[in-house]
């Protein structure tokens, strides 16, 4: 590189720092404070991947006023919008940190026997502070949901949702894909040779290649990412920005909803209290209130309020409005990563992406003037989705693989960084580094619960998942990193330049490869994919499991609906937040609807 090219690149990167702390210290251009002196139409709950798309369709008739009051601040910080950095956001202070209960069975790797939960506590929610994957999942799912009583959610009643929110940039079939819509979606500009190498190597053991949002749901794919020109899309940037200008839309951030008030049996406002200097208040609506907090914060709103078990209730000494199954039926994917050394002279090596050395003058040049390089790409660089067999169903995936093209080890605290110290004791000797796969079930029979803390009800809710109590979780765990270890060994894309799988030389008690030693694994470092749902559960309005009805209202309560992921009857078969996005399109239309004579 010669002189005038290594100044213009100092240059840019100089100029790149100060326009990023310019934007790191600047709000939105525009934003409603919203008044609770005035009564809204509606007011929605929670400004995540549900919030944001509600408040875009109910404010196209300008006669409609709506407030939406999000617990976190606005979307101003610029990390949020680089694809690759999203990691580091999860401890920040844009995130909830629930903790789930001690196990006795599992998490037996980590701190307390306890995963902290993330969730995204600012404008955009988690859509905000995701991986980015944009999975709908399997069109058997939502067929699945009508068989269990969620009349007029089957698939071909949802796709047209999918699509009206899309811009898709994918050049994939028009059938299952559309152009136009506030979200984009397309492959990442950047991808590494090994994430490549994984695509193909599920092509080379014959699994299918291709769209797993198309007509098939299964095979290998880099992952579709809501992302454009190296940016992230959130429901924020892609529902609420364009829409800050319009003055029948509210926002109030810093808000945090404690519960709903209801009279005669109606919802007619929400008790809250505001930061900085915690507030205390209340605002009313004149049509329904409408809870997109997410699964954990709308059942612990609704339990806060009086709706909820009649029994728990009164253990924490709250009135029942309304007795019904609220924190029940509490579904998430759970995953293991496997790490994977590689040689450093290696063709899928060389371009891993390590995200302790990754911000060089290099990659910062390319992503700051093209948009492109290493991080303009999500961690999450390729999916793969395949049945397992286990099931006599074979009509949606059960197992999904997200292929990490690198992976975090000499960070801190890392995961790779506690697989090493169990299975080596001498890891930070070693000069190699590698690729990650994480093995995830995306139909596990052991289902959690929420409930409030009787002590403190304000505070964070009890989460117990009740991972892997059922034993064919654990089998179809072990089925995935089979699946896992066979691409990776078998393939001739992916095997060069493999030296080992961390820990494959490690002298434990249990044979390496036997289920017993796959078993104690799963045991130690089984992990969250952060896809919680169904703790307010949609279906036939007698069912007494289910807490709203196929329109999302709450069962009970007059002016009141859940909408967001946590009415999912059952877990979709893939990433969540597309799924979440598509319920609030859907819920927007039957809300419109609902109200042409009130």
């Amino acid at each position: 590189m010669g002189k005038y090219q290594l100044f213009m690149l100092i240059l840019v990167v100089i100029i790149s720092v100060i326009v990023y702390q310019w934007m790191r210290n600047s709000g939105p251009v525009h934003i409603n404070t919203f008044s609770p002196d005035v009564e809204y139409d509606y007011i929605i709950v929670g400004a995540g991947s549900a919030g944001c798309v509600l408040a875009n369709r109910l404010t196209e008739d300008p006669n409609t006023t709506v407030l939406l009051l999000e617990a976190g601040p606005v979307d101003s910080d610029p990390d949020i919008h680089i694809p690759l950095i999203f990691l580091s956001l999860l401890g920040s202070e844009i995130v909830w940190h629930y903790k789930t209960v001690p196990k006795h069975n599992a998490l037996l790797g980590f701190k307390d026997r306890r995963l902290v939960w993330v969730a995204g506590k600012v404008l955009g929610g988690s859509s905000s502070v995701n991986a980015l994957v944009y999975a709908r999942g399997s069109p058997a799912d939502y067929d699945t949901w009508v068989e269990m009583g969620a009349d007029g959610w089957g698939f071909d009643d949802v796709l047209p949702y999918f699509l009206k929110s899309e811009d898709s940039q994918l050049g994939e079939d028009s059938k299952y894909h559309s152009t136009g819509g506030p979200l984009s979606i397309s492959y990442p500009s950047y991808s590494t040779v090994a994430a490549k190498a994984f695509v193909e190597a599920g092509r080379e053991l014959g699994y299918r290649v291709g769209d797993y949002n198309g007509e098939s749901p299964f095979g290998f794919s880099l992952s579709q990412l809501t992302m454009r020109n190296g940016k992230r899309i959130s429901t924020a940037t892609a529902f609420l920005h364009p829409i800050m200008g319009r003055s029948n839309l509210h926002i109030g951030t810093g808000v945090t909803v404690r519960k709903v008030i209801i009279e005669d049996n109606k919802a007619v406002g929400v008790s809250y209290i505001q930061e900085p200097n915690n507030v205390e208040g209340s605002v009313r609506a004149k049509r329904e209130v409408i809870l997109s907090a997410g699964t954990i914060g709308s059942p612990h709103i609704l339990m806060l309020s009086g709706i909820g078990p009649s029994s728990h209730l009164k253990e924490a000494g709250i009135e029942t409005k309304a007795d019904l199954p609220v924190g029940k039926n509490l579904q998430d994917h759970v995953q293991v990563f496997l790490p994977y050394l590689t040689s450093p002279e290696s063709e899928v090596y060389d371009t891993l992406i390590f995200l302790d050395s990754v911000f060089n003058l290099k990659n910062l040049f390319q992503y700051y003037v093209f948009g492109t390089g290493p991080l303009s790409t999500s961690p999450i660089e390729a999916v793969a989705f395949m049945n397992s067999g286990m099931d006599d169903s074979s009509k949606y995936p059960d197992i999904q693989l997200h292929f990490f093209g690198g992976d975090d080890r000499n960070t801190p605290g890392s995961l790779t960084d506690m697989v090493e110290a169990v299975f080596d004791p001498n890891a930070s000797k070693r000069t190699q580094r590698g690729f990650m796969i994480a093995s995830s079930i995306l139909h596990p029979k052991s289902v959690g619960e929420l409930s409030l803390n009787i002590t403190h009800p304000f505070d964070n809710p009890v989460i117990d998942p009740h991972y892997i109590e059922d034993p064919d979780d654990i089998k179809g765990v072990i089925k995935g990193i089979r699946i896992a270890n066979e691409l990776v060994r078998a393939s001739e894309a992916l095997h060069k330049g493999l030296i080992e799988f961390v820990g494959e030389n490690a002298k434990l008690p249990y044979k390496y490869d036997s289920d017993e030693f796959w078993e104690w694994f799963i045991r130690q470092f089984l992990s969250s994919v952060a896809h919680p749902v169904g703790t307010c559960k949609m279906g036939s309005v007698d069912d007494p499991n289910t807490v709203v009805d196929p329109r999302l209202r709450v069962k009970g309560v007059e002016g009141l609906r859940v909408v967001d992921a946590s009415i999912m009857p059952q877990i979709t078969s893939g990433n969540t937040n597309s799924p979440t996005i598509m319920i609030a399109e859907k819920a927007a239309g039957m809300i419109i609807a609902d109200c042409k004579n009130c």
